[in-house]
């Protein structure tokens, strides 16, 4: 008989044991339900991924079909748009329309004719001898548009066809009036007489346009911009005409004898050969014999102006550069320059000061000086002595003088600048020379 008895270590090796099992079981049990979890996921991962790739394919498909639909419309537009360029639909309707109106034209013709029998027939019948007059009459306006159209391939003239079409397409078109109005009334002989002419008509219309269109290679869009460009150019046009319109009457009141001129070498030239301006300054030339809006009065006054401002420099002992060279100097320094005057002495120093009253009184005194009457009773006047106007006029200068009045045709046409440069010397010299021979009586004669 075994003994119950079991000592501590045994339990606490079966305790041990069973706690070592049961940490086993559930860390199995862990590790399970995390590869589960796992599964899970990654399941859920992969539906995601299907999902964003349908949705991805669902989008591709659909910008396929969207970019099919808008190349289907573009493809339809252009169909459309080569359609009404090449006018198919037109010709389509016309060829429509010319079988429309033989089908109509051609049996009322035939009731017609086939209705015609002579007064004594007591019992008449169809005239079947007058059957082929109805298509007869048909096709002779065709013959006519078919000879139009030859005519175009050939480079021959349209307008005897035209003609032909014209009164050939009349006369069948007034049978079927006379006939419709007889029998049917007013209403159906105008729908009748029309189905006889307006089916060649078209047809004429239809060549003419074809042949317009093969002269014509542009398409729609240059066709259009051309007309703006031409109204432009139109525009343009009626401008400038009302400007030189507004200009010939300003230059006929101005300057009559120039105007005529101006004519003159306008019609001489032939048309387009000269412009406007250039005609202008070859009579402005002519006349004048100066560069154009220059005449011999305006060039006197410029060198009477000249003269006179030259005559002001030299009275005072000046040139324009040195008026420039102070003026410059002043825009620099000051009015006064850091001077008191033209002397060049400093402003500073004196009784009055650096800045005070000893340089004023003497520009005060300096000006005192330079009145009118040149410091008369005071002081010498600081203007320089000009020894042109003292020398004597020497004879051989006069002489130079009197040669180039001759040379020019006359004394009136000195001038103080021709006669400084002929006798080499200064203008208020000059002008001496040209007054004291303009005093000399004339002895040419």
């Amino acid at each position: 008989m075994s003994s119950g008895y079991v000592s501590w270590e045994e339990r606490d090796a079966g305790v041990a044991k069973t706690k070592a099992e049961t940490a086993r079981i559930k860390a199995e049990a862990d590790a399970a339900a995390k590869a589960a979890e796992s599964a899970a996921a990654k399941t859920e991962t992969d539906k995601l991924a299907e999902q964003l790739k349908q949705t991805k394919i669902r989008n591709q498909l659909a910008g396929v079909q969207e970019a099919a639909k808008d190349d289907k419309a573009d493809r339809k537009a252009q169909r459309r748009e080569k359609r009404d360029e090449d006018g198919a639909t037109f010709k389509i309707l016309v060829n429509v329309v010319m079988t429309l109106g033989l089908l109509a034209a051609l049996p009322a013709q035939i009731s017609y004719f086939l209705g015609l029998h002579r007064k004594d027939d007591q019992n008449p019948g169809p005239a079947w001898t007058l059957a082929p007059i109805p298509f007869f009459l048909e096709l002779l306006a065709w013959v006519g548009v078919m000879g139009t159209r030859w005519a175009h391939r050939n480079g021959l003239t349209r307008w005897p066809f035209w003609m032909m079409t014209a009164t050939l397409a009349s006369l069948a078109g007034y049978i079927n009036f006379a006939h419709g109005v007889t029998e049917y009334g007013p209403v159906a002989g105008y729908a009748l007489a029309a189905t006889s002419v307006i089916g060649p008509l078209l047809a004429e219309v239809r060549q003419f346009l074809e042949s317009k269109a093969a002269e014509d290679g542009r398409d729609l869009n240059q066709r259009a911009r051309d007309r703006r460009a031409a109204r432009e150019e139109a525009k343009t046009q009626r401008e400038r005409e009302q400007i030189e319109k507004t200009e010939d009457g300003r230059r006929k009141k101005l300057f009559g004898d120039e105007f005529a001129e101006f004519e003159r070498i306008i019609a001489a030239h032939p048309t387009g050969a000269i412009d406007r301006a250039t005609a202008w300054a070859q009579a402005w030339e002519t006349m004048h014999g100066l560069p154009l809006s220059v005449t011999a009065e305006s060039l006197a006054s410029k060198e009477a102006a000249r003269e006179a401002v030259e005559a002001v420099w030299e009275d005072y002992g000046r040139s324009p550069e040195s008026v420039a060279v102070d003026l410059w100097l002043a825009d620099i320094f000051g009015s006064n320059r850091g001077d008191d005057g033209p002397t060049g002495t400093p402003t500073g120093g004196g009784s009055g000061g650096p800045t005070g009253g000893g340089s004023r009184a003497r520009s005060a005194k300096r000006s005192e000086t330079r009145t009118p009457l040149g410091g008369k009773g005071k002081r010498p006047s600081m203007r320089p002595v000009d020894p042109d106007t003292e020398r004597p006029l020497e004879d051989t200068d006069l002489e130079t003088v009197r040669k180039l009045a001759e040379a020019l045709g006359g004394t009136d046409r000195l001038s103080a600048r021709n006669v400084r440069e002929a006798v080499g010397c200064r203008t208020k010299y000059a002008i001496r020379l040209r007054d004291a021979v303009k005093a000399q009586p004339d002895t040419s004669d």
